[in-house]
């Protein structure tokens, strides 16, 4: 049977039996003409591709590409993917820079190659088994092809219970999809059976840890390799523009952005979410910004948006339960950006994970670092760095850091630290999920972690489980979800990987140095960023005024719990009891209260649609 045809929308004849398909929706970024449509072949129709992302370095690949003799018929970085594939096979992936997914059918060896980026920028989910692969960009395209295999009560227990997204393996939250890691390719051979093999690309644990003897010339690296990672993600045939909170990160790409174009500011467009919610300082930072640089900038203010009757559209989106109310400020931002006419936007997500953005006062993993490596001097330094910077005592500071050693006894009796974590949240759930579901936890097994992985940091191994376990893919997924809903492309700078992999090879005291977080970042930034944001001292995050929303939303709320008051997961009056309580005093607030409400519905859009 598999000598049949995939069938690609050029070249369907309906008397031959169709064994396969390609389907595509372009969004237009480079060569707007027809030549960029997909499926796209090369010139003698050997190989087909579909293909979402961008390559950025594609005209250096291209012109190389082109000295050994290959004609191009398009503008796009679609057709040097294919190119590069015939030309360097698999090692084609080690040439690209950029956020890809993408499967070329290659006739001669009918096969299907499928690869994602280093990174998992862009997403590739799929179904095998012996008789069908059916692959997507989202889950509900699988969905509809695959029909329902129930949810995945671990990811779900992680979720709710633990607060986590969920997206540290292989497994999505429907039993039986699954997508590509990161950094992994994988081959299905269309024949009998159609056997598949995956295997990795790139690791970023693979990369070797460096002692600079110059601190001057790494920060210099830092700030050319993000200048040109700035510069080769504004490459576009349409226009470019920045999603900017106020932020260290966002704001080093529109100063990056100015810097580029010369203080053209027709052509540094920004974007900004702000809310009602005073103790939200990032706008006083955007203010600051606007007065110091160019810019031309867009600003909606969503406080009387948000309405919680909205979710189920966007959870149809992202196809997971929400883990915070972030969701309504970037909705409402990518709509503002689609209103502008912008097809491309700039994100700061990345630099976090990779620079200790996280971390707070008072800083306990870093000075259990310092311990560790017996840097006593340091210790004591830094502790006046803190306390001078953030007006704390250093007696005060001496003492939290104490507390935080105890706090870290966790990993050395992770039984007693689980009992203590879980007990507070242990009532909100029905015993039978509880008791049943907990021993299956990923996230409390601490199963995706590589023992074999060696680190003289806890920073740089907590820097490590962020950025490819626990916290950027879902941030990633997130951000791609509510861009493209918008049919928005965001692009992400600071994962250019030249970037990542200098900043994880250096050592922990380039992440927080001087009482500072960033501190590599920052010192590389001076002269760009301002010297009032550089060097800020108080993260917030994309906040959103989660508690008011709810409290806002109140008979929605109530609805929802009523009609979910015999639940077979959640102890929905012991959550109810919770919400009164919190009603009267915002203390009793819980983000377990916001988990639910999304859970629910997440629970419902899928049920509804696929029953």
């Amino acid at each position: 049977m598999w000598n049949n045809r995939i069938f690609f929308k050029y070249d369907y004849h309906p008397a031959e039996k169709i064994v396969g398909a390609f389907g595509f929706r372009r969004l237009s970024i480079l060569d707007l003409s027809s030549k960029g449509h997909q499926p796209m072949s090369d010139t003698n129709g050997n190989y087909w591709i579909i293909y979402n992302g961008e390559i950025y370095n594609y005209i250096e690949l291209r012109t190389e590409l082109i000295q050994k003799g290959y004609i191009f018929t398009s503008n796009t970085d679609t057709e040097v993917i294919i190119s590069s594939y015939k030309e360097w096979g698999i090692d084609c992936l080690s040439r690209f820079n950029g956020m890809w997914s993408f499967c070329i059918y290659d006739r001669a060896n009918h096969e299907l190659f499928c690869a994602r980026d280093r990174l998992g920028i862009k997403p590739f989910y799929y179904f095998h088994d012996k008789n069908v692969f059916a692959f997507g960009s989202e889950i509900k395209q699988i969905l509809c092809l695959t029909g329902h295999f129930g949810y995945n009560e671990s990811l779900i227990f992680d979720f709710l219970v633990l607060g986590t997204y969920g997206n540290y393996n292989e497994n999505t939250y429907f039993n039986h999809i699954k997508k590509l890691q990161p950094g992994h390719y994988l081959i299905l051979k269309l024949s009998d059976n159609m056997p598949m093999k995956i295997k990795q690309y790139w690791n970023l644990s693979e990369i070797k840890q460096i002692v600079p003897q110059n601190p001057s010339s790494v920060y210099k690296e830092i700030n050319s390799l993000f200048y040109d990672s700035v510069k080769l993600h504004l490459r576009s045939d349409v226009p470019v523009g920045t999603a900017f909170s106020g932020g260290l990160d966002s704001s080093g790409i529109v100063c990056m952005v100015d810097k580029i174009f010369d203080g053209d500011a027709s052509k540094n467009m920004v974007f900004t979410v702000i809310s009602d919610d005073k103790t939200i300082e990032d706008p006083k930072y955007v203010k600051i910004i606007s007065k110091k640089i160019p810019i031309t900038s867009n600003i909606i203010n969503f406080s009387q948006k948000a309405n919680l009757a909205d979710l189920s559209k966007y959870i149809w989106h992202q196809e997971e339960p929400l883990q915070s109310a972030s969701i309504f400020g970037s909705w409402y931002l990518y709509k503002l950006i689609k209103e502008k006419n912008i097809k491309v936007i700039l994100d700061g997500q990345g630099a976090d994970e990779f620079m200790g953005g996280y971390y707070r006062i008072p800083y306990k993993v870093y000075f259990n670092d310092l311990l560790g490596n017996g840097k006593l001097l340091k210790y004591f330094n830094e502790i006046r760095h803190i306390s001078k910077l953030n007006n704390i005592s250093k007696t005060s500071l001496f003492f939290s850091l104490l507390k935080g050693i105890i706090v870290e006894l966790k990993e050395i009796f992770p039984v007693f630290y689980n009992y203590y974590k879980l007990k507070d949240v242990k009532k909100f759930f029905i015993k039978s999920f509880f008791t049943k579901t907990r021993k299956f936890s990923v996230l409390l097994n601490k199963s995706y972690r590589m023992s074999k992985l060696k680190y003289d940091s806890k920073m740089k191994k907590e820097s490590f489980e962020l950025s490819v376990f626990t916290n950027l893919p879902g941030i990633l997924r997130q951000v791609d979800r509510d861009s493209m809903a918008f049919s928005i492309e965001s692009r992400v700078p600071f994962l250019d990987y030249r970037l990542v992999e200098l900043l994880y090879s250096l050592p922990y005291t380039y992440m927080f140095a001087e009482g500072y977080t960033k501190y590599a970042y920052r010192k590389a930034m001076q002269g760009i960023i301002p010297e009032e944001v550089l060097w800020r001292t108080k993260k917030e995050g994309f906040l959103m005024p989660e508690y008011q929303i709810i409290i806002d939303n109140i008979n929605f709320v109530n609805k929802l719990f009523e009609e979910n008051k015999n639940h077979t997961i959640i102890n929905i009056k012991a959550i109810q009891k919770r919400l009164e309580m919190a009603k009267k005093d915002k203390k009793y607030y819980d983000n377990i209260i916001w988990r639910t409400i999304t859970f629910l519905v997440w629970e419902k859009v899928f049920s509804d649609n696929h029953n």
